[in-house]
């Protein structure tokens, strides 16, 4: 059956939601593009109202970022919502120091820098990229336990030889920040799908954990000898496009 069509103004109506977040969630890939039977004019259908309903509800109800969000509803085939409720099943079980259930450690950003050997604003660097937060509090600048470890990482790849004048700055962490947030969102979307009417929470907490730390590992394996290849050959291989990559990487910024 033809779903019925709508105008921007009929989908304000619909959704109390003002046509600029709308636009915003097209940019941000919360939503998909609409229909455009000419250059000027757009058409939505009822799938809008409905994801628009559900980012609200995540939003206003489980106080959901929109990054996380967008790994659960950014794509093409809306999420049912037994998969949402897979996923939201998960909250604050799932590796419990990361997803702040336990007490974490925090530091400020000048101490972790006076520690590290790191300037400051190389650590807000780091932030701009995505690759980690930082809080404000009372007018200080806060990391806690993740950003902490990954600021001290970063850290070391410096001390490895990895310096501004040999062309490696924080900037560089833009492409594994964007590719990992892509993979996320795509690790996510196959595992509601299996888990969702399937598992109990337990056992789709014990899955998920065993999961990230096993596949982890043959992450790093498959990329180490991709690697000695790669040098084997003495280039990359003709059918590794470098724009091909950086597409790959763009998947996390938008659609």
């Amino acid at each position: 059956m033809r779903r019925k069509h709508m105008k921007m103004q009929d989908l304000e109506r619909a959704t109390s939601v003002g046509r600029e977040t709308i636009r915003f969630y097209i940019r941000e890939g919360l939503l998909p593009q609409p229909e455009r039977p000419n250059r000027n004019v757009a058409w939505y259908d009822e799938s809008f109202v409905e994801r628009i309903a559900l980012i609200k509800e995540l939003q206003q109800k489980r106080f959901l970022p929109l990054q996380v969000i967008k790994a659960i509803v950014g794509n093409d085939a809306e999420p049912s919502r037994d998969e949402v409720k897979a996923l939201l099943e998960l909250d604050g079980k799932l590796f419990p120091a990361v997803a702040g259930t336990t007490e974490m450690a925090a530091e400020l950003v000048t101490a972790v820098a006076n520690r590290t050997g790191l300037k400051a604003v190389e650590i807000r660097q780091l932030a701009d990229t995505g690759m980690i937060d930082i809080e404000t509090r009372d007018g200080d600048q806060w990391l806690d336990d993740t950003g902490i470890r990954i600021v001290e990482l970063w850290a070391r790849v410096r001390q490895a030889g990895f310096t501004n004048d040999l062309g490696f700055s924080p900037e560089n962490m833009r492409l594994y920040v964007d590719f990992v947030r892509w993979l996320a969102r795509e690790e996510l979307r196959s595992f509601s799908h299996g888990v969702a009417g399937k598992a109990t929470v337990e056992q789709s907490v014990q899955m998920a954990e065993a999961g990230v730390s096993l596949i982890n590992q043959m992450i790093a394996l498959t990329r180490k000898a991709t690697i000695l290849r790669y040098i084997a050959v003495g280039n990359l291989p003709e059918e590794v496009d470098p724009k091909r990559l950086e597409k790959l990487a763009s998947l996390g910024r938008a659609k």
